[in-house]
């Protein structure tokens, strides 16, 4: 009993928060009329995917540039923990396109069609999984055991498109009102990156009082 007793210890001691963690906060806006980029063509599939499926690389609404994941950098951060994430095949595109997590997190990769998608997943040109999935329905896991943006490719169907940002230091994807919030960060001094699947990186230092909140805003666009 006192073993079990000591192992929770230990585990809540892990997930707490650090003492005196304060926020990040900001938002990820676009200045000047966002590129009109045209749909997709699909090729194959045509009765389940439909003519075109719509390019996802750049998506701006009220201001605000979507699919962006923003990471906080240096030493001392504590580090996301284990979670399970899905990523759905779904008319031909993944859903999410974009999102976050962290190493040793299980994305769970979900086929809704009723046909054959083939899910590669790239770290840089080193493969992460290469699933052949044909039957509508099936659920498969995988576990992202690195840090790095795996870039999801699907080998039947070429315009498919969907990124995983695996962070091991505290990140957050921006929210559909352009905001995010990034808990539980450590008193100091630290460099945040906004990640962009197109328009790149942008990074500036903050300084995270004890206890209390910093702010890091980011703008993409002319």
């Amino acid at each position: 009993m006192k073993a079990v007793l000591g192992t929770m210890v230990l585990v809540l001691a892990a997930v707490a928060a650090p003492a005196g963690a304060g926020e990040i906060k900001g938002t990820v806006s676009f200045t000047g009329a966002p590129p009109q980029l045209a749909p997709l063509k699909v090729t194959k599939n045509q009765n389940v995917c439909g003519a075109t499926v719509p390019d996802q690389s750049i998506e701006v609404a009220g201001g605000h540039l979507e699919n962006v994941v923003v990471m906080v950098k240096g030493s001392g951060l504590p580090k996301p923990p284990p979670e399970k994430i899905v990523l759905d095949q779904e008319k031909c595109h993944y859903k999410p396109h974009v999102q976050a997590t962290g190493p040793g997190a299980t994305v769970e990769i979900v086929n809704s069609d009723p046909m054959l998608h083939n899910i590669h997943g790239y770290l840089g040109t080193t493969t992460v999984f290469n699933i052949a999935m044909p039957i509508k329905g099936q659920k498969i896991p995988r576990v992202l055991s690195k840090p790095g943006v795996v870039h999801v490719k699907c080998d039947v169907h070429e315009w498919m498109n969907g990124w995983i940002v695996v962070s091991d230091t505290p990140y957050a994807k921006v929210g559909d009102d352009g905001s995010y919030t990034i808990k539980d960060v450590p008193p100091g001094t630290y460099t945040v990156t906004a990640w962009h699947e197109k328009l790149g990186e942008k990074s500036q230092q903050v300084t995270v009082p004890a206890s209390g909140d910093a702010a890091a805003s980011f703008t993409y666009g002319k």
